[in-house]
């Protein structure tokens, strides 16, 4: 069965500069570039790259970036017979700013992606994982989570962006995945939490028997955190040429690894293993979805890049 993901749809539309614009400023950029994007995108891409059957539920609007962005995730092998066309509207864009030291400044219009309906999403009962994030509606995320399973159905959040209204839907969730940003505006924390030992504030956020909340550290790793354990796996030691959709493809291999794993099962640091090498292969190449690694090359990198792990 494939894994679906309901989420957003954006062209990424990246303008690199000297430096960042001040208030009333107007400057030149460097180069332009068009990239498809949007974190449901991004997820959606991943998990087919890493070798899952993938199903995409999304809206786009009716001009040429939506049929520009539906060919792109059809030629990475996602399905998308179900993302709707919304007459009238415009896909869904993220203008982004980058200087020259990396800094960025984003502004989102989400268009056509605030127009999937929780009636867009309800026909799902036949698939074991069902992925999400907060780039659409919370509602439509909610009746995605509670349309009927069964006992191997697996509902995945990626808590992104972090909304507040949102903790309404851990309660429908099988495994929260946040980053250490996102986790500190859950808990309402004054930072957020830069080791292993901090981001185990995450069990604050458990809700429901056997559920896993996954926290992203950046270069100090990742913990997977359960009502009675937690592990850590350091990061890989890389150096990123360019982070954009690294998180999102953790997201998505994770995913993958769960759905390939089936009735056998895979131990919380066989997950973070194979998800942390996806994402650091995603930051050695410029983009996003571009940037996605091939199953293949996750396995040859873990095969030559050993980082161990640790209860915690």
């Amino acid at each position: 069965m494939p894994i679906v993901v309901a989420g957003s749809i954006n062209v990424d539309l990246i303008q690199s500069v000297e430096a960042l614009p001040r208030p009333g400023e107007t400057i030149l950029a460097l180069a332009s570039a068009r990239l498809p994007g949007g974190k449901g995108a991004n997820q959606a891409v991943a998990a087919a790259r890493a070798g899952a059957a993938v199903r995409m539920i999304g809206a786009v609007g009716d001009d040429e970036s939506g049929a520009w962005m539906v060919a792109q995730l059809a030629a990475a092998d996602v399905t998308t017979k179900d993302i709707a066309t919304i007459e009238g509207a415009l896909t869904g864009a993220a203008y982004i700013a980058v200087d020259r030291s990396g800094e960025n400044q984003i502004i989102v219009a989400s268009g056509a992606n605030t127009s999937l309906s929780p009636a867009m999403v309800g026909a799902v009962a036949d698939t074991e994982i069902r992925v999400a994030q907060l780039e659409v509606p919370v509602a439509t995320v909610a009746t995605f989570f509670a349309a009927p399973g069964d006992g191997q159905t697996r509902r995945v959040l990626n808590a992104a962006p972090a909304l507040p209204e949102a903790i309404s839907l851990f309660a429908l969730t099988d495994i929260l995945i946040v980053n250490q940003h996102e986790l500190a505006v859950f808990l309402d924390l004054d930072r957020p939490p830069s080791t292993p030992q901090e981001a185990l504030a995450a069990r604050a956020l458990i809700c429901r028997e056997n559920q896993l909340i996954v926290v992203t550290l950046g270069a100090s790793g990742a913990i997977a955190v359960r009502a009675d354990s937690a592990v850590h796996v350091p990061a890989f030691p890389v150096v990123p040429l360019d982070a954009i959709g690294a998180g999102d493809c953790f997201v998505g291999a994770l995913c993958a690894m769960l759905d390939q794993a089936g009735e056998a099962g895979v131990t919380d640091e066989g997950l973070l293993t194979f998800a942390s090498a996806a994402a650091a292969l995603c930051t050695q190449k410029p983009g996003a979805i571009p940037a996605m690694p091939l199953r293949s090359e996750i396995e040859a990198f873990i095969a030559t890049h050993v980082t161990g792990s640790r209860p915690i």
